[in-house]
């Protein structure tokens, strides 16, 4: 599939430019809602999601767009992701919190998902304009700067991580927060868009999450991949866009992967294999 690249990028300025940025510590009372307890949506979630939500399927013949605020409203929509259709999956906003709040990060995301994998992402961050993007096969990207994990051994207490706990059932909690005094540095933002990119670009060196909603982490993962990372279920497992488990680790190689997943939930058994 021709994916175009350029016309992407430019329609995600544009909704940035145009839905987002002119909110940016400028929203008013009623510019914001609550979806569920801890979920917050704007004006600027909703008008950058319907935005791009009307133009991307106009880039690749078939196409069909799916977003997190459209989602929330009707959750079967989600079958698309199940047909033959390649499927734009939207996140109109990602770190709305800290939006609302007039704080950084917060971020653009957009996966390409065709018949259970995620072959295009883009990450824009809006403050600075920087372009994170990704195609299967082809690499992960910068801003056209190609980007690398570093994959040599490193010990457990030099790593700096992402550690998402918020989800974690009650069960696996106690382990993974002792389990993070051994390592050097734990950031705990909930920004996806952030996030993955910093890994790609070895600010940190792993990332934790337990609840992996597509348009979160299918963007994430491709572009963790292409940069070298290793990506896992918690089990071991292989991670899809499109199945509705939990748990997810990235690393900078299967090795690392093994003693951070031990370090972190030694209770979970892994059971994949490549």
């Amino acid at each position: 599939m021709n994916i175009p690249h350029a016309q992407v990028e430019a329609l995600l300025r544009e909704a940035a430019e145009r839905k987002i940025m002119p909110y940016w510590q400028n929203l008013g009372r009623d510019d914001v809602s609550e979806k569920t307890r801890d979920e917050l949506t704007t004006i600027a979630d909703s008008g950058c999601e319907s935005f791009l939500a009307s133009r991307l399927p106009g880039l690749i013949d078939g196409s069909v767009a799916l977003g997190e605020e459209s989602v929330h409203e009707n959750p079967g929509l989600l079958s698309v992701l199940h047909s033959d259709a390649p499927v734009w999956v939207i996140d109109p906003l990602d770190g709305t919190r800290n939006f609302v709040s007039g704080k950084t990060p917060f971020a653009v995301m957009l996966g390409l998902v065709h018949r259970g994998m995620t072959i295009g992402a883009w990450i824009l961050n809006p403050i600075d304009g920087t372009m994170t993007s990704a195609e299967k096969g082809s690499g992960a990207y910068e801003d056209g700067t190609r980007l690398s994990v570093e994959s040599s051994p490193q010990p457990l207490s030099s790593l700096r991580g992402a550690l998402l706990t918020t989800f974690l059932p009650d069960s696996l909690r106690p382990a993974a927060e002792a389990g993070s005094g051994i390592f050097r540095s734990i950031g705990r933002i909930r920004c996806a868009g952030h996030n993955y990119p910093s890994f790609a670009k070895n600010v940190v060196q792993f990332l934790f999450y337990y609840r992996t909603l597509i348009w979160d982490h299918a963007p994430g993962v491709l572009i963790a991949q292409e940069a070298g990372g290793y990506v896992r279920r918690l089990d071991g497992t292989r991670y899809s866009p499109v199945d509705d488990r939990k748990g997810l680790l990235c690393a900078a190689n299967r090795e690392m992967w093994a003693s951070i997943q031990r370090t972190l939930v030694p209770s979970i058994s892994v059971v994949g294999s490549d």
